[in-house]
């Protein structure tokens, strides 16, 4: 009976010692949750999701408040859950396209502490022929402060965004204008692009 448990110990711990389990556990958890919304109602292409998370002892840094690397992973959930449950993943994969993050950049303006709930609130913002751009704000559920806000090119393989819209939702719908943060995010990674064709 002891050496049944020792077994069965260790067939739950080596996954967590050689996997980021928790991340896995998570993304489960929230492509359910979207889909289950998907089937409820359909969020519009431009309507914003948002999630809740804490933190929590996974999430803290020396200083005991989150790290910098948790942001972006929680907001990788965040768009995870606005992508199912608004019908652009089904539909890429139903027409045989994928997407993958192409770039993003964040600005951090003040830490979340241990135990601080939080929301992740993430919106299309527009689209080109390559890719869609999203921002995502994180904000403490206290004083719906906005902690830090991520702009990510979000790239779609072998389609392209305008006809991923247009299957899902049934027309064709023009892109907003790009906003002036989002022109400015495309310039810098154009220019990082060039630098390092350059180097080659």
């Amino acid at each position: 009976c002891s050496n049944m448990s020792a077994v069965w110990l260790l067939v739950v711990l080596v996954p967590f010692a050689f996997f980021d389990v928790w991340y896995f556990i998570n993304g489960v958890i929230t492509v359910v949750l979207a889909r289950i919304q998907l089937r409820i109602r359909q969020r519009g292409v431009l309507e914003e999701a948002v999630i809740y998370g804490l933190v929590t002892t996974t999430d803290v840094d020396m200083m005991f408040h989150m790290n910098n690397a948790r942001y972006s992973r929680k907001c990788d959930f965040g768009r995870y859950y606005l992508f199912a449950s608004n019908g652009l993943f089904p539909t890429m994969r139903k027409l045989g396209g994928s997407v993958a993050l192409g770039a993003s950049a964040i600005r951090f303006r003040r830490s979340l502490q241990f135990l601080s709930p939080f929301r992740v609130r993430t919106k299309i913002l527009c689209w080109d022929d390559k890719a869609f751009y999203i921002e995502q704000r994180i904000e403490t559920l206290k004083d719906n402060f906005i902690c830090a806000i991520q702009y990510c090119k979000f790239p779609v393989m072998r389609l392209s965004p305008a006809q991923v819209v247009e299957a899902t939702y049934g027309e064709p719908i023009d892109s907003p204008e790009f906003p002036p943060e989002v022109t400015t995010f495309i310039q810098m990674n154009n220019i990082s692009s060039e630098n390092l064709r350059k180097s080659l």
